[in-house]
């Protein structure tokens, strides 16, 4: 019998069977994906380099990913492209820059084929079996072992093994299956475009854009980061909702808004999209013999620096699980301290977070008054998607005074914004 299945060969399946296998667990890894290091799906490929960004402070160099805190090296040896800039821009043009004083990268832009390779690499040393092509579809768990059934080209058939890990990423469909995801409402289903263009003119590189406002969007910023496609070549990440489809937000964003110039030459090189259900996080991530890591337990993701933190941490678990211990428990501790959607109150927290999200609360227009305010000045570098909002609002609420004589009516709209600080928030 196995001592380890894993569904999911993504960054978090891969370094949970390596980590097991080097820990002495027989480790088999099932994947409907055919073509493990290539991937398909729109995904945030940046290294994030904030201290303490998802419990860790990443550092990269010799051909390696350092986890400081974690205590775990990964081999990365494909291309990086730094971010020194963190803009957000105006309808009208307003930029307001979210950089260290020195330039150094905020974060890295990676190419994933690149890293997942080195993973399957690592785990294929370490004597993990991978099964490619092979889709999980049911299962239960025996009590002593689990079972699974699976599907490939040519039959269906079961597996068993002791335990069990689910990395399928951020649709929760086997999380469900064994009861993990019991009383978690989907909140939506997103759909995201990233569109990889070559072409573009006036948009800066080394650079994590945000475009705020109508004539962008209607609901969320336009995001443009660099690419690894080439040195050329930018990525623009659309979302869309419902009937609300992202390749329509992006003709307009090409024909109608003011980026219509910068795109007029531009050519689509590649294009990627996904669709993820939006759960809250599981508090308590494991149940019997099973345990959900990564996408497949947050709320949205964890973005590939924390899967693959997940993945250490879970199948260093499993070896103390196998062993007797209570390692299950020792992960969902790590889990919850390390993610910043993981809290007490998470609807508070989404509350929150829904008050202080820019596009959301202000109109063109006010977004283009407090842009104007903050045109000049230096601002904390940070590329934590938790952090810029709050530091973009820790530095309006600087001129509050100012808004309040200049603009009594926004003034009054920021209440919330401001007891949100006063109460230490943000």
């Amino acid at each position: 019998m196995l001592d380890l299945l894993i569904i999911g060969v993504g960054p978090a399946g891969l370094m949970a069977g390596y980590t097991a296998a080097k820990g002495g667990a027989k480790v088999l890894i099932v994947d409907m994906k055919r073509d493990i290091p290539v991937a398909r799906r729109a995904c945030s490929a940046q290294f994030v380099l904030d201290d303490g960004y998802e419990g860790e402070t990443l550092k990269i160099g010799d051909g390696k990913l350092i986890f400081t805190k974690n205590g775990f090296e990964v081999p990365y040896t494909g291309k990086l492209v730094p971010i020194q800039h963190n803009y957000m821009i105006s309808p009208k043009g307003y930029q307001v820059d979210f950089s260290y004083e020195d330039l150094r990268p905020t974060a890295m832009k990676f190419d994933k084929n690149a890293l997942l390779k080195g993973l399957l690499e690592q785990c294929e040393g370490a004597g993990v079996e991978i099964r490619p092509g092979t889709m999980a579809l049911k299962g239960c768990d025996a009590g002593e072992y689990v079972k699974l059934t699976v599907k490939d080209e040519n039959k269906e058939y079961e597996l068993e093994a002791r335990k069990l890990i689910i990395a399928e990423g951020v649709n929760r469909k086997l999380t469900a299956v064994f009861g993990l995801n019991k009383g978690y409402q989907c909140m939506g289903v997103p759909l995201t475009y990233e569109y990889t263009l070559e072409g573009t003119t006036g948009i800066p590189h080394n650079s994590w854009i945000q475009y705020y406002g109508d004539v962008y969007h209607p609901f969320m910023e336009i995001m443009v980061g660099e690419s690894t496609y080439s040195d050329d070549a930018l990525e623009f990440t659309i979302m869309g909702i419902g009937d609300q489809k992202p390749k329509a937000f992006f003709e307009k964003l090409r024909t109608e808004s003011p980026l219509a110039e910068n795109l007029k030459n531009a050519r689509i090189v590649e294009r990627k999209g996904c669709a993820c259900k939006n759960f809250l996080s599981l508090t308590r991530p494991y149940a019997g013999n099973v345990l959900a890591i990564g996408d497949s337990a947050a709320h949205i993701e964890v973005i590939n620096q924390g899967a693959m933190m997940c993945g250490f941490n879970a199948g260093n678990a499993v070896v103390k699980e196998l062993a007797g211990e209570k390692g299950f428990e020792e992960y969902s501790r790590w889990w919850n301290d390390a993610f910043e959607f993981n809290c007490e109150d998470p609807a508070e927290q989404l509350k929150m977070y829904g008050a202080i999200n820019i596009k959301r609360t202000l109109s063109d227009d006010e977004i283009d008054y407090l842009f104007a305010m903050l045109v000049g000045e230096q601002h904390s570098g940070h590329f934590n998607q938790y952090e810029v909002p709050k530091n973009f609002w820790t530095a309006v609420l600087k001129h509050d005074d100012t808004i309040r004589a200049e603009n009594p009516a926004l003034y009054e709209k920021m209440s919330a914004i401001r007891e949100y600080k006063k109460q230490g928030k943000f």
